[in-house]
C-alpha cells in the first residue's frame, strides 16, 4: 500500500511540475506562432505595443518611457517589429519573419539616460541562479529626442534557461552607476 501512495506522489509531482514549462518563451516558433505574433503586432501602432498584455511581461523598469528595457524573445521580436512597421503603414515581410525565426540569440534592449560614447560603455549582465552571462555583442539602438538611448545586448539561447520560473536579474552598469531589474522568463511569450 505504501508503494502506491509513493508512486501517486511521484506522478503528481511530475504532472504538476510540467505546466510551468508551457509558459516559457520558445526558441523555435511554429509558422502559426509567427503569424499570430505578426497579427498581434499589427493591432498596435508603434510604442503602444509595449503596454499590451503580451509584451508588457517582457518589459522591465520604466521602459519604454525611461530607464529599463525589454527582453526580445522571438515572439516578442516579431510582435514589436510588426507594430513598429504598422506605425509607418508597412508590414513585416516573410524574409524578416524568417530572419527572426533563424536567429540563435535573443535581444535584451536597455533604455538608458546617461550619455555614452559607445555601446561598449554599457555592460549588460544576466544572472539566472548561479549562471552569469554577458552578451555576445552589444550595439547601439534607437536614440530619442530627450537624450535617451537604447543599447542592445545579444544573448545566445543556449546560455540561458528560457523555461525557468525563477527570477532572472538584469544588471546594467554604466561607469559607476549600476541598476538591477528582475524578469521572470516564464511570463514572456
Amino acid at each position: 500500500m505504501g508503494y502506491k501512495v509513493l508512486f501517486a506522489i511521484m506522478i503528481g509531482t511530475i504532472v504538476l511540475g510540467t505546466p510551468g514549462l508551457s509558459n516559457a518563451f520558445n526558441i523555435i516558433l511554429t509558422s502559426d506562432q509567427i503569424h499570430e505574433a505578426n497579427n498581434y503586432g499589427r493591432q498596435y501602432k508603434g510604442p503602444e505595443i509595449f503596454y499590451s498584455d503580451v509584451v508588457r511581461p517582457a518589459c522591465f523598469g520604466d521602459f519604454p518611457k525611461g530607464p529599463g528595457g525589454v527582453v526580445m524573445s522571438k515572439y516578442i521580436n516579431v510582435a514589436v517589429t510588426s507594430a513598429m512597421k504598422a506605425l509607418k503603414d508597412e508590414i513585416l515581410t516573410d524574409e524578416e519573419m524568417q530572419e527572426i525565426q533563424d536567429s540563435t540569440a535573443f535581444k535584451v534592449v536597455v533604455n538608458i539616460t546617461e550619455n555614452i560614447q559607445s555601446p561598449e560603455d554599457v555592460q549588460i549582465l544576466l544572472i539566472q541562479g548561479s549562471n552569469k552571462m554577458v552578451p555576445m555583442t552589444t550595439e547601439a539602438g534607437m536614440k530619442y529626442k530627450d537624450k535617451r538611448q537604447d543599447v542592445i545586448g545579444f544573448f545566445p539561447y543556449d546560455m540561458i534557461d528560457t523555461h525557468t520560473s525563477t527570477t532572472t536579474s538584469i544588471i546594467v552598469n554604466i561607469g559607476d552607476d549600476q541598476k538591477e531589474y528582475k524578469v521572470d522568463f516564464s511570463e514572456i511569450k
